[in-house]
Order: structure tokens, then sequence, then C-alpha cells
């Protein structure tokens, strides 16, 4: 079982309890008599949510280590609070009690941070040139995904880099220059490649 599914888990059983509670006493009751374990199972529940959050969102996630690390932790920071979804979650926990679609709506979350992270994941694209056959068309491959470009989609695929010749077209362009998206197009990138991790508290 792996740490997302694990937390999944143990948040689905603690999100049945939150609902059978509500369900079986009055929500001032709640609050009253049983405040104090009423209280401690929301805090669980959005500790662990906030964890299994976070697990969907860097599991895997791909970043230029070439580049400044709190630079890019600043754009995922910024793609979270811009895109509002923290809020949603939680109203999706007190409406559904639905582990489910808080993944759904986590993986949406991840796509947006991939498409925030692309400009600095592409200045690892490069075009690949085969030295014992220089009549060959080069391949565009990116080193940090291990994946290469074929008719503007990306797909896995790791290459064998011995005795090839490497040209990074986008090497010397920083991810906040607008001459990016320009290079990008011009290469033939597009934005071909996919479209502080917070779950904020679900309301008492």
């Amino acid at each position: 079982m792996t740490k997302i599914q694990e937390l999944g888990s143990s948040l689905q059983k603690l999100l049945s309890t939150l609902k059978k509670n509500r369900e079986m006493i009055p929500l001032e009751v709640l609050k009253s008599h049983y405040r104090q374990p009423y209280y401690a199972l929301i805090r669980e529940i959005n500790k662990t949510a906030s964890a299994f959050v976070k697990a969907v969102l860097i599991n895997h996630l791909i970043l230029n280590p070439d580049i400044s690390l709190d630079g890019q932790a600043a754009v995922i920071n910024q793609v979270i609070a811009e895109s509002g979804m923290d809020w949603q979650m939680s109203s999706c926990l007190s409406r559904t009690y639905n582990v489910e679609q808080l993944y759904q709506m986590a993986l949406e979350l991840r796509q947006k941070i991939e498409c925030a992270l692309w400009p600095y994941i592409d200045l690892k694209t490069c075009l690949v040139f085969d030295l014992d056959n220089p009549d060959a068309e080069p391949v565009t491959y990116n080193t940090l995904m291990r994946q290469i470009c074929r008719d503007g989609i990306w797909e896995n695929q790791e290459l064998d880099l011995q005795w090839k010749f490497l040209f990074y077209p986008n090497a010397r362009i920083h991810p906040g220059d607008e001459s990016v998206k320009e290079e990008k197009e011009k290469n033939g990138y597009g934005d071909s490649y996919r479209t502080k991790n917070n779950c904020t508290p679900v309301r008492p």
C-alpha cells in the first residue's frame, strides 16, 4: 500500500466517523456536550487531509535541480494560493465526506502546478543528435522527464545518450523571461507537456 493509499484509507475512516456522529447527534450537542472528542476528531481529519493532499501534490513531482528550489517552491505556493482550491477541498469534505472526490481535486491542482513548473523543466529539453548517423533528424528529449516529443506529444522513452550530441536551446533562458514562451513556440514545444501544500480545515 502506497503512502497516498494509506492516508486516503485513514481519512475515509475518520470521515465516516464524523458523518455518523453528525447524523446521530445534533450538531449543537456535538459542539457542547461532546465538544472535546468532536473537535479532536476535526483536528485529526484536518491533519490527515492535509497530509493526503500534500502527498498527492508532491508524489514524484519533477523539479529542476539546477534551478533554485526556493524559487520553484514559491511557484508552487503561488499556484495553490491563486487556485482557491484549498477552500473547495474543505467544502468538498464537509459536504460529501468523500476521499475520492478530494483525490480528484488534488490531481487537478497538481496538474496546475506541473504546468506552472514547466518553464523550469523545459530548460532540460534538448535536441539529441546521433553522431553515428549525422543525416538523421534530431530527437527532442527531456532529460528530467526522460521523455521524447513526437508530433507535439511527450511519451515515456529513456534514450541511451552515449555518443550523442545534446543541444539545449533553452539553456540560457530564465523561466521568468518573456522569451521563454517565444523560444518554446519557435522550437515547436508549445504547451504540449500536460497541462506550501495545505488543505483548508473542515468546518466544524
